[in-house]
Parts: C-alpha cells; structure tokens; sequence
C-alpha cells in the first residue's frame, strides 16, 4: 500500500501538469481572419498612419500629402501638398490623429513639425521646429491625443514624448526619466486609454506605459507563456537567445511594433509589422494574436472607426489598407 500511494501521487502531479499545459497554450487565442474590405488607390505611394473621424471619412498620410476616402473606401480629395510653406510637408507624413475639434494634426517628419487642419483640407496652424529643446524635434513620429485635447508627439532621435497644448504651446515631456526600465529607443506609435498612454519601445521590443502626466508604470507582458506558469510581467531582455530558459517563452513583441490602438472596451491591438499579426492584450495581458487571409506586410498605423465596428490597418508593404469587423475579432479571440 505504501508503494501504491507513490505512484498515485505521481500519476496525479502528472495529470495537472498534462491540464496545466493545455491551459497555458489555449490562454492565448490565434485565429486567421478575412477582411472585410481592402482600400486600394493608384495614387499610394508609401502609406504609413491611419486615422477615421465621426463621418467614416478615412485619413491615410503619405509622401506630402493626406488621403482622403469615403466611408465606402471611394477617393474624396486631399489635405496639404509638397513643400516648405503653410500647410505643405516636406516629405513623408508620419502619424496622424484628430481631436473633439475635428481638427486633423499631422507630422511632417522631414521638417521637424506638426501641421493642423480642418477636416476640409483649411490649413489652420502649426507648431514645432528643429532642434533639442522643449517644442523642437529630431525625428517627430507618433501622434496621440486624449479627452482634454492635450497633442503627444513622440520623437524617434530624442526618445521622448512631448506634450502640447491643442494651439501647439509645449507644455512637458514624458519619457526621459533616470528610473530603471522607463529609458526609450526607437518610439513610435502610442495609444492612450484611462490616463495610460501606452509606448511603442520599438528598440527595446517592449510596449512601455506612463501616465498621462508622465509618471512611469511598467511595461506590457512581452514573454508570453514560461512552461506551465502563466505570463510574466518580467522583461525578457536579461534572458540570452537560443538557450533553455529562452526557449521556453515565446516573444510576442519582438518585431517591429508599429499601430496600436484601443477599443471602446479598453482592449488594446498591437500591430507587429515583422509578423504581419496583430496582438490583443486584455487587462494588459495578451490574449489573442490575429493575422489577415490578405497577409499584412510591413504593416504600419491602425485605427478603430468612431463606433469600433471596424479595424483599419494600413498595410504598407502592399501598398493598402485592410478593415476588419471589430465582432469578428472578438468571436474568432473570445474576447466577449
């Protein structure tokens, strides 16, 4: 009888690892979804933010200009041309957003500011100019905006995110801290959800997150499941490639991490560009991964419509931009 109760033992520890293992694996749903509709136009030349006001009408930067489409995904006009002057951009428009004025802000990277528009295309400001201190930029990228209007504008050189008033006036910075874990390299996208402005860390393949007026909180899960042990919160980057424990995780954010939005739940979707899929963290904890029957490459912004029925996703490498329904998602992760 001694013997027996051993191997019982055993035999039980053995069938909770077996059910422990298969919880760990389904934790994270993965599903290969159909687009509802691809936006195409001959006029693409190099497609990178997205965003949709409280018509459907959908905003796309490109190279001088911004690109308008209907609802339907027609062609409608566009906003800015070349150059150096009021309401022209010098190269490449960057990120994009729009605030409760209707007012569409614009980053035009190649001269180191943000330019503001009315939804119909009327120059209305801007703000910004080259250099290191407060209001100037190296490299503008990102834009965000929260429920007070306040303008985030993240800058790839300075690794900082600065803050302005809706009129452009600088008010602060975020990011450049001497906390442990908060330095930022390579920032890009941001999306901002209940006064958490959450970062996109692209050179340090991690998703940072602040408050709103700057205080440093951590960083999303980027491991993924550690043998039978749920995620952990902990970063990977004192972990060594290739290696035992290494192998055992698996690296979510590793890529480039280009969009990022959330939905009027409070779910955030993450775009990695080098894997074509797309990332869904719930309560700050991955939960499902999605990619498009279309294949997404080198994808870049993401932005949810005014009533987060549908998903945008600029699909940069195919020079495109795929929309998904939002219930889909949820169906196909088990997000409900």
């Amino acid at each position: 009888m001694k013997r027996v109760i051993p191997r019982l033992v055993c035999l039980l520890v053995l069938v909770c690892l077996s059910v422990a293992a298969g919880c760990a694996r389904d934790r994270i749903k993965r599903a290969r979804l159909e687009p509802v509709r691809i936006i195409t136009s001959p006029d693409f030349r190099n497609i990178d933010s997205i965003v949709v006001d409280r018509a459907h009408r959908i905003y796309v930067s490109d190279v001088q200009v911004v690109r308008v489409f209907d609802a339907a995904g027609r062609a409608v006009g566009e906003i800015g041309r070349p150059g150096s002057g009021d309401g022209e951009f010098g190269d490449e428009v960057i990120g994009l957003a729009i605030n409760s004025r209707q007012e569409l802000y614009a980053v035009d990277e190649a001269q180191a500011r943000v330019l503001v528009f009315d939804l119909s295309g009327n120059f209305l400001r801007d703000f910004g100019q080259p250099g290191t201190g407060p209001g100037q930029f190296l490299t503008p990228q990102g834009l965000a905006i929260d429920h007070l209007d306040l303008v985030y504008v993240s800058d790839k050189k300075r690794n900082d995110v600065q803050v302005f008033s809706p009129g452009g006036e600088f008010l602060y910075a975020i990011g450049k801290s001497d906390k442990r874990g908060s330095g930022m390299n390579e920032i890009e996208s941001m999306a901002i959800h209940r006064e958490r402005l959450h970062i996109a860390d692209e050179g340090n393949h991690r998703v940072q997150i602040f408050g709103v007026r700057g205080g440093h909180l951590g960083n999303l899960p980027h491991s993924g499941v550690f043998a039978l042990v749920e995620q952990r919160a902990a970063s990977m980057d004192d972990v060594p490639h290739l290696t035992d424990v290494d192998q055992k995780y698996e690296r979510f954010l590793e890529g480039d991490l280009e969009g990022m939005a959330f939905d009027e739940r409070g779910v955030l979707y993450v775009l990695n560009e080098d894997a074509g899929e797309i990332l869904v963290f719930r309560a700050e904890i991955l939960t499902g991964i999605f990619s498009s029957t279309a294949e997404i490459s080198s994808g870049d912004g993401m932005a949810f419509g005014p009533d987060f029925e549908r998903l945008y996703v600029v699909d940069q490498g195919n020079n495109r931009i795929q929309v998904f329904e939002t219930a889909a998602i949820r169906q196909a992760l088990q997000l409900d």
